[in-house]
């Protein structure tokens, strides 16, 4: 069994929706999806665009530079300035294809202020998180457009000519409902699967991003950018049990809300005078993480946020979490909430050009698979921007250097499994990942981390699984990366780094 196509679509989330509707918008046909979730996309909060008119003076300009900084000026400039250019084009696809946004009473579009953002630039629902209204609205629209949907379809390998690293690609390996793998031939494919998920262990990740996919990246021949930026969301919801994992806005912090240690203090402005709202994450952990380790943290290992002096209409307004948190008998406005750091995107991945094509000719890579765009660390809603306007940018690229009429000739199915093999070993790669890769981390960790994952990649029955060895060289490639840069960058925070420099303390004081 196989099929074929002129653009394969690695994933279905909203980088790939926006993909393959600006692709369709253009004209081209015998495009497919092929996924086994919506990745991040249904829990998608905000979203941030540059609109003409915006009350604050907002710019394209002030966007970019927002993105920079917050990155620590690691992002490729003419990504990120491309990306900002673009908003105004990239809220008009999601309208075109039935998206709609909060107004305000007097019939403005709600723009909210969240973090690492100069001015208020976020856009959103208040009645859902604005993700679950994308997925609601844009893949019938897809599907009725003719666009083939391929649910519950795993890939599990890149398919590149002469299957040797480096050459065109060919298309992809999936597996159906857990079924024998096949191919997916096309002279197009574009790389839309998340970032590395599950790969810590506990984080705010959904199950179907497993992270295997940047070993997979790798193994076709595509280059990697940032692979150490693990973005940890700082304020994630430790107890009660029933909402742990689940973000507390940092739009809360623009709201009013304010962050404090054991001693009630808003310890945040001993570093930011002019307050929470707008801090860029990177700089809430790392000062979360001075709190604990100065033993005025919470019982879990966090601090606490305080929202009750905030309006209870307002708090409504983020149903999602308020509805989450009263539902396991947790009431925001009358009680502290507890909250730390917990594993929640990805900033690194397939390296891009400005067509997000990789090295690899015809595999092209949108949203949280491809790096270069964020550095070091993203501002909040940024997720979701670059999902949106990667998937457009890709799309026009394509037609610019896409050969959609390639012919491949096929080639035999190559993906191993071996059960047995993931048992042993899957577990243990966890393990090792989630202690070695945390949001603060040292070089010893980090040289074990390279070995335990070394020594799995050089087991003859490691071999027999390819999920095992992706998995293995995906946090090899992490570990190494994160080795190799000595210095803390946003949420790489290396302990064996003398805290004292300057430098240290001119990053983390913005």
């Amino acid at each position: 069994m196989s099929r074929k196509h002129k653009v394969a679509i690695a994933g279905s989330g909203l980088a790939a929706l926006a993909t393959a509707a600006r692709l369709h918008e253009q004209g081209v046909k015998e495009i497919a999806i092929y996924a086994n979730g919506l990745g991040g996309t249904p829990y998608i909060a905000a979203i941030n665009f540059v609109l003409p008119n915006n009350p604050y003076g907002d710019t394209p300009e002030q966007y970019a530079e927002d993105m920079l900084a917050a990155g620590y000026h690691i992002g490729n400039r003419e990504l990120v300035t491309e990306m900002a250019n673009a908003t105004v084009r990239g809220y008009e696809l999601l309208c075109r294809w039935g998206v709609t946004f909060a107004h305000n009473e007097d019939g403005t579009i709600k723009l909210r202020h969240v973090s690492g953002h100069k001015y208020p630039r976020s856009l959103c629902q208040t009645t859902d998180l604005i993700g679950a209204e994308i997925e609601k609205v844009m893949i019938p629209k897809l599907k009725e457009a003719g666009i083939e949907f391929h649910d519950r379809c795993q890939v599990v390998g890149l398919l590149t000519e002469g299957d040797k690293p480096g050459g065109k690609i060919e298309g992809f390996t999936v597996s159906e409902n857990g079924g024998e793998p096949y191919n997916v031939y096309a002279p197009v494919v574009v790389a839309a699967w998340g970032g590395v998920g599950n790969l810590l262990g506990t984080s705010t990740y959904p199950d179907d991003v497993r992270g295997n996919t940047l070993g997979m990246a790798k193994q076709a021949g595509a280059d990697l950018v940032d692979l150490e930026f693990i973005e940890f969301e700082p304020m994630v919801m430790m107890t009660p049990p029933g909402a742990v994992g689940e973000p507390c806005p940092t739009a809360m912090l623009g709201e009013g809300g304010t962050l404090l240690n054991s001693d009630g203090e808003r310890f945040l402005l001993r570093v930011r005078p002019q307050g929470e709202a707008g801090a860029p994450k990177s700089l809430i952990n790392h000062e979360i993480w001075k709190e604990v380790a100065a033993g005025k943290g919470n019982p879990h290992g966090g601090i606490w946020v305080d929202l009750r002096h905030i309006d209870e209409k307002v708090l409504k307004a983020y149903p999602w979490f308020y509805n989450r948190l009263v539902n396991n008998g947790c009431d925001p406005k009358k009680e502290l909430l507890e909250v730390g750091p917990m594993p929640h995107s990805f900033s690194g991945g397939i390296k891009v050009d400005r067509n997000y094509e990789s090295s690899v000719p015809g595999l092209y890579a949108v949203g949280e698979a491809c790096g270069g765009i964020h550095g070091a660390c993203r501002c909040a809603g940024n997720a979701a921007s670059q999902a949106t306007l990667s998937g457009l940018l890709c799309a026009e690229g394509i037609l610019r250097t896409g050969e959609l009429d390639r012919e491949i000739a096929g080639q035999p199915v190559s993906v191993k499994r071996a059960q047995e093999a993931q048992e042993k070993f899957l577990p243990e790669l966890q393990r090792i990942a989630a202690h070695a890769l945390g949001v603060f981390r040292n070089g010893p960790d980090l040289e074990e981390a390279l070995r335990g994952a070394h020594a799995i990649l050089s087991d003859p029955e490691a071999a027999k699984d390819s999920l095992t060895v992706q998995t293995a060289l995906a946090i090899h490639l992490i570990a190494k990366a994160a080795l190799n840069r000595r210095e803390s960058r946003g949420t790489h925070n290396r302990l064996d780094f003398p805290e004292s420099s300057p430098e240290f303390e001119r990053e983390f004081t913005l």
